[in-house]
């Protein structure tokens, strides 16, 4: 007979966004939760990014629909529990190096446009109006005003302490060995410091989610390494997120256009013998003026959060080509965080072989606070608009 660590309504796998923003709106419903995390609060992805809210790149539905809901959560969020994670609305700037890549680009901001974004096509001159921090290597840029930024690590900690005034237990270094079943019944999980005894299991672990395969579930999901590094600080402008054109992994609205051509966005590579390795250009700075680079996407299928040398070097020779003025700048965040996606860059949220997933969020940040929203009204049977286009047997 196992020890009995808790027990609970819900028990929730997973305190990155989706899962603590999950835990919240079920507690916010009546449910008494409980939270298991292997780590700590935003230990995963969640805590390992730039914070960027992008709609620009999302394609137009239900990728762009799901973004936006999820950028105009975090206002509710702002309103309950004050904006104590440096949600900042300044837009997002997708810059252009060569005359091709700003010519698609064109067509990108009239199909953006049509998807009912504010974006407008800017010479350097105007580009630069928007953020003194745009490389001297572009050329121009489009200028999002719909996008936004947070402080993803900050967030996931106000929420976990919300819950935990609101009486939601967190545990904390807890990892999750197996759901508990009898038949075709979840009565819980079995953790390494005990049971969790509960008849609806959550799991909101990300990347992580495909470990469900040791109970026989595959879980179709991919995974790969993601890289960034956080420079010293440098002087905080109000600069919007910017997105440049060396990689567009998580640009989908892009790399949709019938006019697009890969190799005009090309990854840069650190050459040697490894495999290539794919890339989604983002600079951002934090309110405290560190500067984001990323962010490099190799080893699919890895649950490795340690950076390769090849991404790394990518990472600074990019930095280097861009900002030759701050060569001096110490690194003090070099890591990687496992991004998960589905085939379909939607999330997977909702029942399936009776435990509930909220998982598979390649764009977590925008997404996650919202898929939350979805869950909860799944597990309280409400009807929720997005509940049929992201349910796992879709």
């Amino acid at each position: 007979m196992n020890p009995v660590l808790d027990s609970a309504d819900v028990v929730v796998v997973g305190a990155g966004i989706a899962g603590i923003t999950t835990a919240l709106e079920l507690r916010n419903r009546g449910f008494d939760v409980v939270v298991v995390e292997q780590r700590f609060p935003g230990y995963g992805a969640s805590g390992r990014g730039i914070g960027a809210i992008w709609l620009q790149t999302c394609r137009a539905g239900i990728e762009l629909d799901l973004a936006r809901a999820g950028r105009d959560k975090y206002l509710e969020y702002i309103e309950d529990l004050g904006n104590v994670f440096d949600y900042r609305q300044n837009g997002g700037l997708f810059f252009f190096e060569t005359e091709a890549q700003g010519a698609i680009l064109e067509s990108y901001v009239a199909d953006r446009a049509r998807a009912g974004l504010e974006v407008s096509f800017l010479n350097v001159d105007e580009a630069r109006s928007h953020s003194s921090l745009l490389p001297e290597t572009a050329i121009g840029a489009v200028f999002c005003a719909d996008d936004a930024q947070v402080d993803a690590t900050r967030f996931v900690n106000a929420v976990a302490g919300a819950c935990a005034r609101k009486g939601v237990r967190i545990y904390e270094n807890t990892s999750v060995i197996s759901t508990i079943r009898r038949g075709e019944s979840t009565l819980g999980v079995r953790t390494i410091r005990g049971d969790v005894v509960a008849p609806a299991v959550v799991w909101a672990t990300g990347a992580w989610t495909v470990n469900l395969s040791t109970e026989g579930l595959e879980i179709p999901i991919s995974t790969a390494r993601q890289g960034q590094i956080l420079t010293q600080k440098v002087a905080p402008v109000q600069s919007p997120i910017m997105h440049g054109p060396r990689g567009v992994k998580w640009a989908g609205a892009l790399t949709a256009l019938p006019g697009y051509n890969a190799s005009d966005f090309a990854a840069p590579q650190s050459g040697g013998n490894s495999a290539k390795i794919e890339y989604d250009d983002i600079i951002a700075q934090n309110s405290e003026g560190a500067l984001f680079v990323g962010s490099s996407i190799d080893e699919p299928g890895a649950l490795n959060p340690h950076i390769g040398i090849q991404a790394t070097t990518a990472l600074l020779g990019s930095a280097l080509d861009r900002y030759p003025e701050h060569a001096s700048l110490g690194i003090v965040g070099l890591w990687a965080g496992i991004a998960s996606w589905t085939q379909d860059n939607l999330p997977l949220i909702g029942r399936t072989d009776g435990i509930y997933l909220n998982a598979g969020h390649s764009q977590g940040v925008a997404t996650g606070p919202i898929g939350s929203e979805v869950m909860a009204a799944a597990l309280s049977g409400e009807s929720h608009p997005f509940a049929d286009r992201v349910r796992p047997a879709r």
